[in-house]
Formats: C-alpha cells, structure tokens, sequence
C-alpha cells in the first residue's frame, strides 16, 4: 500500500483556492473485465450525414479512485475495485446547407453506477447538447459553437453537485500558401461568454474552474 500527498491550486479572476488530497493505493487490485455493447449507425453520403451510438459496458473490478472522508478542502481517497456499470448515447447530424454553408447538432450522455451497491460512481459528467456552425468562402474559413452541459446531481459520497453552464467558442482562419507549403493565419476565442463553468470529473473542480475567456492569434502550418 502507498500513500502520496498533493497539493494543487488554480487562479481565476476572483476564484482562488487550493485543494489537498492524501491517496491512498492497493496493490492487491486485480484487472479490470469489461464486457461491452456498442451500437452505431452511420451515414456518409449526400448533404446529411450523422454519426449515433449507444451503449452500455459492464466492469468487473473497476478501479477508481474513491473518497473516504472529507473535511473542507482536505480530501482522504482510496483506489478500489468494484463492478460497475456504463449506460451512455452520443452522436452528431451534420447538413450541408451549400457548399460554403453547414450545421451541425450534437450531444453525449453517460450513467454510471456500481452494480451491487446500486450507487453513483464518482466524476461522471454532465450531459452535453450543442450547435456548430461552419462557413467557407475562398481561402476563408469560420465556425462558430454553442453548447450546454448540463447539471450533474446524480454525485457520489463527499461530491458536491456541480452546475450547469453554456459555452461559446468561435474561429475565424484564412489559407495562404506560400509556394509549395501552406499556412493558416487564424483567430480563435474560447468561453466568449465569460461562464463560470466546472469540470465535474475533477478533483479539484471548485479550485480549478474552467478556462475564462481567452482569445488566441496564430499561424499553422505542415511541413
């Protein structure tokens, strides 16, 4: 058995707080088996075309790390085995609207709990239902995106709920090409919204919020 303490920080205008965990191993976990059904359906072709799937995966001896206690931010963890079970969808429709003009819907969700106890396993995120949209003329290039994730309260022992939040992403690029490479000046802003958004799968979610605003200026290219 080993154990390892941590310590972990993450700044955010107005949002600054630290987190420490004290985790604890087992070497006597075995492997992880999983058995697995997945069905998709999938189409190419024509101006419409999506990808859909779902599926549903059953562990025996899934290893995850569980917390034992909590006391504010001092979080006592585990690694155990326990048979747990996956029940999730995905899936994206895209239509081509002109040959410079297209949409696309998308959307993933995931369940998880463990089979005998019946409970909630630990940092499954929220679902996910979002838009993009994409645009080209010449050597132009621009897409825009929305999406929700949704609040996840289906939590695990010591988890807090975390909520939901809306974000917008935007990129607006141009190709060059310069003799026999090529290049993409582009301009990319994430978060445009500003949200106050959390990753629920973190440890460290309320210490370590998502990336605010950002706006980033660059040139690509392959070679």
């Amino acid at each position: 058995m080993a154990a390892r303490a941590e310590c972990a920080g993450a700044f955010r205008p107005g949002v600054h707080l630290a987190t420490n965990t004290y985790e604890l191993g087992d070497a006597t976990l075995g492997k992880e088996t999983a058995h697995s059904v997945d069905l998709t359906l999938r189409k190419s072709s024509g101006n419409t075309h999506f990808t859909l799937g779902a599926y549903h995966q059953a562990f025996d001896g899934y290893i995850f790390a569980e917390t034992l206690d909590r006391y504010e931010d001092f979080r006592l963890i585990r690694y155990v085995a326990r048979d747990a079970r996956f029940t999730g969808v995905d899936g994206e429709i895209h239509h081509q609207f002109s040959p410079n003009l297209g949409l696309a819907v998308f959307g993933d969700y995931v369940r998880g709990k463990m089979k005998d106890e019946g409970g909630n396993l630990p940092r499954i995120p929220g679902g996910r239902l979002g838009a993009r949209g994409d645009f080209r003329l010449a050597g132009f290039s621009a897409d825009v995106e929305y999406f929700r994730v949704f609040e996840q309260d289906r939590i695990a022992a010591y988890e807090t709920s975390t909520p939901g939040y809306d974000m917008v992403n935007a990129t607006i690029a141009y190709k060059l090409e310069l003799g026999a490479q090529s290049a993409e000046l582009y301009l990319r802003g994430s978060n445009l919204t500003n949200a106050l958004a959390f990753n629920h799968t973190s440890f460290i979610k309320d210490a370590s919020p998502l990336r605010g605003r950002n706006v980033v200026f660059g040139l690509r290219t392959m070679f």
